[in-house]
């Protein structure tokens, strides 16, 4: 296809941009379909557009659909091989109403992939090779009215230019959106609507800038071949609110222009317009009327959002306000359909993006369905639209691909130039700069001077042209994120920054994004991935992977959703959540006196435009689990702020020894729909004496076991391996040992951080033989000390030693001090502490630190300080926990663990927890924790040093 006729077809494209058609039949439904698995296949169906071709070749078949999702074929991640694939051939007949004979009639396709070759009525209409941008063709005078049409389309899923829009997902075949059929005036015809807004310096008042485009195909000729005058015309345009009061309206009188286009320009001044954002996404009807003799014979509709932006001075500003985008990427599919998605879906994916705090889109790595896009117009939710060029690779060096480049960027901006949702293009994905990038951007920038252009390169070189208007860095480290926007002069939009591939990972969230947007030009980021990438069919599926349904199929390189492939929420959905939330408390603790009146909480507004008026906000004050008092409020703020809150703690006239105080605060919207919860500690400034219960006597037996008791309280130490084996209360055992652990097995987040090459080294560190190479007892009148050192030997290669000191003290406590020294082949552990093994029974867990959620020193925005619980080996319970102090009880008693640290529950052997000074920071799909985060590295030569106390209390 030629570069003019790629034009011409596009252009047909932009008469379905923005329109309320005057008639409009819709050809989605069931075709006929048939698959040809092969080229020898296909050879038999390449006439099947004809009348009379056999029909006993083809099945019903539903359409918008992808084949594979329907069982046709196997579905495939990213390209083929061998760049072999099948095709599908699609029949649909279809009658028109009678007054279409004489209108002008437009053949629309939302998305056809890869390439549709298109005939109506056995005549070849064209063929169009893009796989997600719309296109129409004209079939004016082809269509017939009295009998049925015939409409043929031979979809391919190999082209010369196919690799452009195969990227990091599944590769579907098919007609995936809709076929319509649009009618208007032959002769005089509204082409399209193209609508700017634009504010005064004070962004109070606007204008409405409109170009209309009226198309013309009356004869230039009389009989006798003398010049046509032609007629003139009339255009009205009414701007109505959302109630659907008129705002503003203007009728402008056009002279003829026979046989030719012309472009008509107004401007509509609108006084102190609502404005539109992701906050406040409100939006105006434009209506285009053309009159004919004071008869309106077509129109079109637009909505208008009055919105403007701008990156002057490197800060990327809407209406005049700098803007936060608190990011994720989506991929326009669903498990059940694939990319034949749905309002349905749509509503879903924003509804719950929105309730994570998500503002901001980035559509990867192609334009969704259109009616997406409306929707965040209607929803408010920031949108960067993608040219697909990102899977080009070397292509994108060979200047005979300058029509697939240029069509796809047209195609690309025409449809939606119109929707304020979308504030930046962006020209490939993670690509080198060449010379069709830059034809791509200049193109860009000629249809659309309003909104600046972002170029995907793997780094972000500020000698980039002028042309691009935002650098767009991948997975930095928050050092480096720091450096770029603290000196950038053009606005850092990171629209892939942290991975949320498995469920395991995701470390560095919060560090990211505070590092890059504390600065002007830091922009935001985007997270990758909105929802993994599964695919379900009615074939059952050949090979195991990630999923358990044996329909569902999830490659490893699609596992990277914070939600999973059907919208259920993953750990990593509650950090972004956390991490996005737009108001909070300043601090995390703050000190009072007890007695006084109140202390003042600083509460951050971190929203763009929306005042801390219309958040309110529940808080609770609470002494460990209980709730002392509370109440519900509501705070003047501007956005950008801090404010202060002031909390009453007059209530707090006495604190109790042991105890910890702190206030939850839960902010909701206006609609009730909860923004984030935090908590702050509230220290008080006292002494809080801990009165120690004196027993009479400590009790210490040295033999082939060395046994202390504390008054009921009695503990056994074995001084063959060093290690607690029982612990007592009143002759009831609780505890049945405890171990150093420096090695489990590693989850999916731990092998990736660590590496291949590192785990082809390890070995299991908790199959060892021991040996005790220092034991010593010690007593004095208040407590007892054993000092023993252990070596632990696995193999040649792997071993470690630990040092403990336990001591016991007249109130019964244990506590338990330990060095680690590690000499082993892998260079990280993924925890380090002790393990502890309670009896059957005591199966009440309760810990007082950061929950409900897993915490890790670098992924623990959602988790918050309270008092939590459940049941052992239950949901509630397993996974790593950063504690103060944990138990576990039954009906025998119960175990008190002081540690500040972190704490995990075996889901395998509920009965076992362990007791962690450190746990390995989270990588994100394979990148390593910043520096900054405990790495465990064995290496050092320096010992882990951890400490906790255990406290058995009787049933109360």
């Amino acid at each position: 296809m030629n570069l003019r006729t790629i034009f011409i077809s596009s252009f047909l494209s932009l008469s379905s941009l923005g329109v309320l058609a005057q008639e409009r039949i819709n050809l989605s439904g069931t075709w006929q379909f048939a698959f040809a698995a092969n080229q020898k296949e296909a050879d038999r169906l390449e006439r099947f557009y004809t009348s009379d071709f056999a029909k006993s070749k083809f099945k019903s078949t539903p359409v918008p659909s992808n084949w594979a999702l329907l069982g046709y074929e196997e579905p495939v991640y990213r390209g083929f091989k061998d760049n072999q694939a099948g095709e599908g051939f699609y029949v649909r007949e279809f009658t028109i109403p009678q007054d279409w004979k004489d209108k002008r009639i437009l053949l629309h396709f939302g998305g056809v992939w890869s390439s549709a070759e298109v005939w109506l009525n056995g005549n070849e209409l064209g063929r169009h090779d893009c796989g997600y941008t719309s296109f129409a063709f004209d079939v004016t005078n082809k269509l017939k009215v009295d009998e049925p049409n015939k409409l043929a389309v031979r979809v391919r899923q190999i082209t010369r230019e196919y690799k452009f829009d195969v990227c990091d997902d599944w590769t579907w075949g098919g007609i995936y959106r809709d076929v319509t059929l649009e009618a208007m005036p032959a002769k005089r015809w509204i082409d399209d609507v193209v609508v700017q807004t634009t504010f005064d310096h004070l962004f109070q008042d606007a204008n409405l800038d409109i170009r209309v485009m009226i198309s013309d195909k009356h004869k230039n000729t009389l009989p006798g071949n003398y010049p046509s005058p032609g007629e003139p015309y009339k255009l009205c345009f009414t701007l109505t609110d959302k109630e659907g009061k008129e705002v503003a309206q203007r009728q402008m009188a056009i002279p003829a222009h026979v046989s030719t286009d012309r472009e008509i320009c107004l401007s509509l001044p609108v006084e102190a317009p609502h404005q539109w954002t992701a906050e406040t996404p409100y939006l105006y009807s434009l209506k285009v009327e053309l009159l004919e003799k004071e008869a309106v014979t077509h129109t079109r509709m637009e909505r208008v959002g009055f919105r403007q932006i701008s990156t002057d001075g490197g800060v990327f500003r809407i209406n005049g306000q700098a803007v936060k985008l608190r990011g994720v990427n989506r991929h326009d599919e669903h498990p059940d359909v694939g990319r034949a998605t749905t309002r349905k879906q749509w509503l879903e994916d924003l509804t719950l993006m929105k309730a994570a705090n998500i503002n901001y889109l980035r559509l990867s790595h192609y334009t969704p369905a259109e009616g997406f896009i409306e929707l965040c117009d209607s929803m408010g939710m920031y949108v960067g639209n993608e040219v697909t060029l990102g899977g080009a690779g070397d292509l994108m060096y060979d200047p005979s691909f300058s029509g697939a480049v240029l069509q796809r960027s047209y195609e690309t901006i025409v449809r939606d130039i119109n929707k304020p949702s979308i504030i930046y293009w962006s020209i490939g994905n993670e690509d080198p700069l060449t010379s069709l990038h830059m034809v791509s951007v200049k193109l860009v920038k000629a249809l659309d001077p309003t909104r600046p252009v972002l170029l995907l390169p793997w780094r972000p070189e500020e000698w980039l042209p002028k042309e691009v208007d935002i650098l767009a860095p991948h997975y930095w480290n928050p050092q480096e994120y720091d450096r770029l926007a603290g000196h950038s002069g053009r606005p850092v939009i990171s629209t892939e920054y942290t991975h949320a591939y498995g469920n395991d990972a995701f470390g560095g969230l919060e560090a990211r994004w505070k590092a890059l947007t504390k600065h002007p030009a830091g922009a935001g980021a985007a997270v990758w991935m909105w929802a993994d990438q599964g695919v379900k069919t009615p074939v059952r599926k050949k090979e195991k992977d990630l999923s358990e349904d044996e329909y569902l199929r999830i490659n490893t390189a699609g596992w990277d959703g914070i939600v999973d492939s059907y919208r259920n929420f993953t750990r990593d959905y509650w950090e972004t959540k956390a991490v996005y939330a737009p108001v909070y408390p300043a601090v995390d603790k703050i000190s009072f006196v007890p007695g006084q009146d109140s202390v003042r909480i600083p509460i951050q507004n971190d929203f763009d435009f929306t005042n801390l008026s219309s958040v309110k906000m529940a808080w609770s004050v609470r002494e460990d689990e209980n709730v002392l008092y509370s109440g519900t409020d509501s705070m003047y703020g501007y956005p950008h702020t801090v404010s202060d809150f002031k909390l009453p703690v007059e209530k707090l006239v006495t604190v109790r020894p042991g105890r910890t105080y702190y206030v939850w605060f839960i902010f909701t919207d206006e609609k009730g729909t909860e923004i984030t919860r935090r908590a702050v500690e509230l220290c008080p400034q006292t002494e809080q004496p801990i009165s120690v219960p004196v027993c009479r006597e400590l009790l210490v037996t040295e033999a082939d076991q060395v046994t202390i008791e504390a008054g009921d309280v009695r503990y056994v130490f074995s001084p063959k391996n060093g290690q607690l084996v029982s612990a007592e209360l009143k002759g009831k055992q609780l505890i049945k040992d405890l171990y150093p652990a420096i090695w489990r097995k590693l989850n999916q987040g731990e092998t990736s951080g660590f590496g291949k090459e590192n785990l082809r080294k390890a070995v299991d560190l908790t199959h060892y033989t021991s040996s005790v190479t220092a034991w010593k007892v010690e007593k004095t009148p208040t407590n007892a000390v054993i000092r023993t050192t252990v070596d632990y030997r696995v193999d040649q290669e792997n071993r470690f030693t630990v040092t403990y000191r336990y001591s016991i003290g007249v109130d019964g406590r244990l506590n338990v001090y330990y060095q680690i020294l590690t000499k082993v082949a892998v260079p990280w552990l993924p925890i380090v502490g002790m393990s502890m093994q309670s009896v059957s029974g005591l199966d009440q867990v309760h810990w007082l630190g950061l929950g409900p959620y897993d915490a890790y020193p670098n992924k623990q925005a959602a988790p918050i300080l309270g008092v939590w619980g459940g049941t052992a080996g239950s949901p509630d319970v397993t996974g790593i926990k950063a504690m103060r102090w944990m138990e576990r009880s039954g009906s025998e008693g119960t175990i008190h663990v002081s540690n500040s640290g972190y704490m995990e529950n075996d889901a395998m052997c509920p009965e076992r927890t362990y007791i962690l000074s450190g746990v390995f920071g989270r990588p994100e799909k394979g990148r390593r924790a910043e520096e900054s985060v405990p790495q465990l590295r064995t290496d050092t030569g320096n010992p882990f040093v951890g400490e906790f106390s255990i406290m058995l209390k009787a049933v109360r």
